[in-house]
């Protein structure tokens, strides 16, 4: 049985946390099928969302794709991410009730983005509201639709 502390780190998991975080130049991202590129992008889009200094807005991100298929489990992913970490509850705040493999992944993430970016967990989950509720303002979808918009 494998536990998640018996998981390896991948090996360019040091290039990935550089594509998560990096936000002073732009990066390209060169990869195969299913090696990860959507969660990857989930991942930056969540630090643009909670970073300090310079937090960005939903509505002032564009991420596109090629397809609508792609485009939507982009926006799934996202949503679903966002609204785990409005159920997280930080150690100090549980009651001893057993917290899943899930819950605690969830729990490790939010930790962590609250220690980097100096967040409370109320600053972070206002966030995480605001993002949530625009979400189908943003430009989040193809190319062909961001074209639409603009012309």
């Amino acid at each position: 049985m494998t536990t998640s502390a018996n998981i390896l780190p991948l090996p360019d998991a040091d290039d990935r946390e550089r594509a998560v975080a990096t936000f002073d130049h732009n990066l390209v991202v060169t990869a195969g099928a299913g090696t990860g590129k959507t969660t990857l992008l989930v991942d930056r889009l969540i630090h643009l969302l909670l970073r300090n200094p310079e937090p960005l807005r939903i509505t002032e991100i564009v991420a596109l794709t090629f397809t609508n298929k792609a485009a939507n489990e982009m926006k799934l992913r996202l949503r679903e991410r966002l609204q785990a970490y409005l159920g997280v509850e930080l150690e100090d705040e549980l009651d001893g009730e057993p917290v899943s493999d899930a819950d605690k992944k969830n729990q490790r993430e939010v930790q962590s983005l609250i220690a980097r970016y100096q967040l409370s967990k109320a600053e972070l989950d206002r966030r995480v509201h605001d993002a949530i509720r625009n979400m189908e303002r943003s430009d989040i979808g193809t190319i062909h639709s961001f074209a639409a918009t603009l012309l």
